[in-house]
């Protein structure tokens, strides 16, 4: 079909239109054409095409206007049109979660990878999909598939992890091929932004940080409204800038942040000090809060992580600031000591806690599956949000 003026005005007004389903729990067309200020016969039109296509949910019957006339029929976007997977793979776990197209999490689970090796995860993912299809119940079955990296990823393509070899294998090219659907890949940290920006921030906030802290240190930035991911993907990487370990006596050596306070680095430098093969989150809690070794080196992680984190903040700028981390869930204490440190540092943004930090990722990879799904890149859309995860100040 030849695309036209009038054709592509047809389809950004349809991407319009369903943006309005998606920000409104409930809404009319009459209300759809005020809120775009188009025409209500060409809002109509578009309406009866959703609806046709299975996206239109009826609510109930409004009230009619004070002038009398027809009640107008309340609906909303259709949960059940399709759903979306996301994965996320870890060291030593894959998670996977399924969510509806309003973002509404149908199922979550982490389960352990027995051999580490991406035939072996690959077939684990499918064997999920396939799961999961046979149980579904929505009317067009999955839309898209996400992946959460842990490394630098640039077009869909995964450039550098630390621990993810992917042997020469295309993700994206291999699992469309397999499913028939969009499939999308980005970094673990961006999508934790992600996430708060399309389930969650208040209107007015166009800029935010989420600064994760896992194997490595990341920060997923949102300007604009949009995801920054700078060139070839590398925009938030402050666990590779170089600092010198104050601490470590006479030493005047570069090295990588997260070399130094990542949680991984922070469990290695408690097993090192104790003597331990592993630890378990409860044995380590246990140390933090009865042990002055153990207590001595958070203390040192948490003056880093405050200065790479202040640097980040000054950096990008941002509205808000959000901490994503398990260790800090499993540990509120050092959450807080950083949170005063950047504080007195002078940090200007309001700086959050996120709990259920373990889904955030994955949340943000499903909203960017179900935008590429709906073909709504750059648009803004508001997602259900989880009652599995929360902001604390």
């Amino acid at each position: 079909m030849t695309i036209d003026h009038r054709n592509l005005s047809r389809i950004n007004n349809r991407k319009l239109v369903l943006q309005q389903l998606f920000n409104n729990q409930e809404t009319s067309r009459a209300e759809i054409a005020r809120q775009l200020k188009l025409n209500k016969s060409t809002v109509s039109s578009i309406y009866t095409e959703l609806d046709d296509d299975g996206l239109i949910q009826e609510v109930r019957q409004g009230e009619s206007t004070s002038s009398g006339g027809r009640k107008p029929n309340l609906v909303r976007l259709n949960p059940n049109y399709g759903f979306v997977a996301s994965f996320n793979i870890g060291t030593r776990y894959m998670a996977a979660m399924f969510n509806y197209i309003n973002g509404e999490i149908i199922r979550y689970n982490r389960q352990p990878i027995e051999r580490f090796d991406i035939l072996t995860i690959m077939q684990m993912i499918k064997k999920e999909i396939q799961q999961m299809q046979e149980v579904d119940q929505t009317s067009r079955g999955l839309l898209a598939i996400a992946f959460s990296i842990h490394g630098i990823v640039d077009h869909n393509q995964v450039l550098d992890s630390p621990f993810l070899d992917l042997d020469g294998i295309d993700l994206q090219g291999y699992f469309e091929k397999e499913f028939g659907v969009p499939v999308v890949l980005e970094n673990e940290a961006n999508l934790s932004a992600v996430f708060e920006n399309d389930f969650c921030v208040a209107d007015g906030v166009k800029d935010l940080i989420t600064i994760s802290i896992h194997r490595g240190i990341g920060v997923g930035v949102i300007t604009n409204g949009q995801l920054y991911r700078g060139n070839r993907g590398m925009a938030g990487e402050i666990g590779r800038t170089l600092m010198i370990d104050r601490f470590a006596s006479g030493s005047k050596k570069l090295v990588k942040v997260e070399s130094l306070c990542s949680e991984d680095a922070i469990i290695g430098q408690v097993k090192a000090a104790k003597h331990l093969d592993t630890i378990s989150s409860t044995e380590l809690v246990r140390l933090y809060h009865y042990d002055s070794q153990v207590l001595q080196i958070f203390d040192h992680a948490a003056e880093l992580l405050a200065e790479a984190s202040f640097n980040a903040i000054v950096s990008f700028g941002p509205q808000e600031v959000y901490f994503n981390s398990t260790l800090f869930e499993d540990i509120p204490e050092l959450y807080e000591q950083i949170r005063t440190k950047l504080v007195e540092m002078g940090a200007f943004s309001p700086i959050k806690k996120i709990v259920g930090s373990r889904m955030t990722s994955l949340l943000g990879a499903s909203s960017l599956a179900i935008h590429r799904a709906l073909e709504l890149d750059h648009y803004q859309l508001r997602l259900k949000w989880p009652n599995e995860v929360k902001n604390v100040g």
